[in-house]
């Protein structure tokens, strides 16, 4: 129901040279199923075939087996998009002998939870991060080829995720490897917090798109540069942006998109 791209200008380095570009993000935006009338899962997605989505997942969790299992299957009547509501026949469940556990889901004022809602929320969590830091473009490079020779499972498989965490000296200081980008970053942190050392944490270089959760980590350790080598979602901008982190995507080989916080950046 909502738009699955959004235009922004934004400023874009190559061979040491920043110019500003028109460009366009992908849209991340959050998504509430609702069974039976309660809160059982929120998702991230691309805007878009949210019921499909929705009964889906419910199927994959073996709350469904067709749609003979569904009575009704509708948006939330505000008409956000972002909450999808399924009702089942509870005969037919209390046949199989399912139960219906719902999942834990933060408390919103509206009736389906939008990005900017869930930015603010989050951005009540967070600190907005310091300003002291400058970064050549010639070192953001310089740092993914060091995380990406460190990515041993990787090389073997092709299958994996990887975080490096850089001090202000662009030293190597964590590193993690997962099949989730996610996990990647929390082991990273999880090793400077046990060490004591996640005050030495700047710049977060991830080898994966860009999504909200990933500025939420960063923001979170303290860094004030989050890169990585792929896209970055509307919503990880909108983020970046209320936290005073910088953003930069699709970095490789001289040239990425500084999506926020471009005051970081520098020529050179």
């Amino acid at each position: 129901m909502g738009k699955a791209e959004s235009p922004l200008v934004i400023r874009r380095y190559q061979k040491e040279a920043i110019s500003f570009f028109d460009d366009r993000v992908v849209v991340e935006e959050p998504l509430e199923i609702y069974v039976n009338g309660d809160p059982y899962y929120m998702t991230m997605r691309l805007p878009g075939q949210e019921m499909e989505l929705a009964l889906g997942y419910c199927f994959g969790e073996g709350i469904i087996d067709s749609m003979q299992d569904v009575l009704l299957v509708r948006y939330c009547e505000e008409g956000t998009g972002n909450r999808v509501e399924i009702t089942l026949d509870q005969k037919r469940l209390a046949e199989k002998g399912l139960k219906i556990k719902g999942r834990v889901l933060p408390a919103y004022s509206s009736c389906g939870i939008c990005g900017k809602e869930m930015v603010a929320d989050i951005c009540s969590r967070l600190e907005r991060c310091d300003d002291s830091f400058r970064m050549p473009v010639s070192r953001i490079d310089d740092m993914i080829r060091e995380a990406e020779a460190r990515q041993l499972v990787f090389s073997q498989t092709g299958g994996t995720h990887a975080t490096g965490i850089f001090d202000r000296d662009y030293e190597l200081i964590a590193f993690a490897e997962d099949v989730g980008r996610h996990n990647a970053v929390d082991k990273a942190v999880g090793r400077l917090v046990a060490e004591g050392r996640i005050d030495e944490a700047m710049v977060v270089v991830a080898t994966s798109r860009l999504t909200y959760e990933m500025v939420q980590k960063t923001g979170r350790s303290g860094a004030q540069v989050l890169v990585g080598i792929s896209i970055a979602t509307s919503l990880a901008i909108d983020l970046a942006a209320r936290i005073n982190l910088t953003l930069i995507g699709f970095a490789r080989k001289g040239r990425g998109n500084v999506y926020t916080g471009s005051q970081r950046v520098i020529a050179g």
